[in-house]
C-alpha cells in the first residue's frame, strides 16, 4: 500500500488531495490488480448494491455516506489508471460517467422509497398504483456526451408522466405532481448535501424548461410543448447531447421521441 501511495501521489496532486481528505481512501490501495483495473457499468451496479444491502431504505445518513465513499472509491482507481497510463483519457470519461449513472440510478431509488414511505405510491389511471419511479433523470452536457471530468457537476433535467388529477394512496397522500416535485427535491438533497465525507455531486437544474423560474420536475407534456412553442435555439443546441441516465425505460423511449 506505501508502495502504491507514493507512486499515485507523486503522479498526482489531486489524488494526494484526495487521499488526504479521505484516508479511508488507503484501503483501496491494499489490492493494485482491482485499483488498476476500474469495473465496467455493470460491475459497478453490483458493487454499490453490495455496498448497500445492509442498509434500510429510511436510513437516509447511511446512504449518502455509503454513495459519498463509492464515488470517491471509484474515482481514485479511475485516476489510478490514467496516470500509469492503463486508460486512455475517452475511457476515463466514460468510467467517471458510468459511475455518476449508477450512483443516479441509486439515488432515484432511494428518493422514491423514502416517498413511498411516507405519502404512500401516486395513482395511476385506470385505477391501483404506481410501483416503480414515472419519471426519469436526463442527463445534459458532460453527462449526457458522456465527457464527465473529476471535478464536473451534473446538469439534470427532471421528466415525470403521472396523471395530474389522481393522488398517492398512504396515510398522508399528497397530490401526484406535489409528490414528484417532493421526489425531485430529495434527489437533489441526496446529491449536493455537504456531509462530513463531501457533496456527493453539485447539481445544475438550470437547463429545465423555463430555467430557474420552471418547475423542478416538469411532465413529459409541458416539456414538449415547451420545445415546441417556447425553447430558445441554445436549449435546442443543448437537446443534441441529452439522454436518459436512468429512471422509467417506457418514459425514456417516449421521451426520446420527442
Amino acid at each position: 500500500a506505501l508502495h502504491q501511495l507514493v507512486k499515485l501521489c507523486s503522479a498526482s496532486p489531486w489524488i494526494a488531495n484526495q487521499i488526504s481528505h479521505h484516508p479511508a481512501l488507503l484501503d483501496e490501495l491494499l489490492t493494485p490488480e482491482s485499483l488498476y483495473a476500474p469495473p465496467d457499468k455493470n460491475a459497478l451496479r453490483d458493487d454499490l448494491r453490495r455496498e448497500t444491502l445492509r442498509l434500510s431504505w429510511d436510513d437516509l445518513e447511511g446512504h449518502m455516506e455509503t454513495l459519498r465513499y463509492f464515488r470517491s472509491a471509484h474515482a481514485l482507481r479511475v485516476a489510478a489508471t490514467e496516470v500509469t497510463g492503463a486508460l486512455p483519457l475517452m475511457k476515463v470519461s466514460d468510467y467517471l460517467t458510468y459511475i455518476a449513472e449508477v450512483i443516479l440510478e441509486h439515488v432515484l431509488q432511494l428518493s422514491w422509497q423514502q416517498m413511498v414511505l411516507r405519502h404512500g405510491s401516486p395513482g395511476q389511471v385506470g385505477g391501483g398504483a404506481e410501483t416503480s419511479p414515472n419519471l426519469v433523470i436526463i442527463g445534459y452536457g458532460k453527462l449526457g456526451g458522456i465527457e464527465l471530468g473529476h471535478g464536473s457537476d451534473l446538469d439534470l433535467v427532471f421528466l415525470h408522466n403521472a396523471s395530474p388529477t389522481l393522488s398517492t394512496d398512504g396515510e398522508k397522500p399528497v397530490d401526484n405532481l406535489t409528490f414528484y416535485t417532493r421526489l425531485g427535491q430529495r434527489i437533489i438533497h441526496v446529491l449536493n448535501t455537504s456531509t462530513v465525507s463531501g457533496k456527493l455531486y453539485e447539481v445544475d437544474m438550470r437547463l429545465r424548461p423555463s430555467g430557474n423560474s420552471g418547475m423542478l420536475v416538469a411532465s413529459l407534456v409541458g416539456f414538449e410543448k415547451y420545445q415546441l412553442t417556447e425553447a430558445w435555439t441554445w436549449e435546442h443546441q443543448a437537446l443534441v447531447r441529452a439522454r436518459v441516465v436512468a429512471g422509467d425505460e417506457k418514459l425514456a423511449g417516449a421521451f426520446e421521441q420527442v
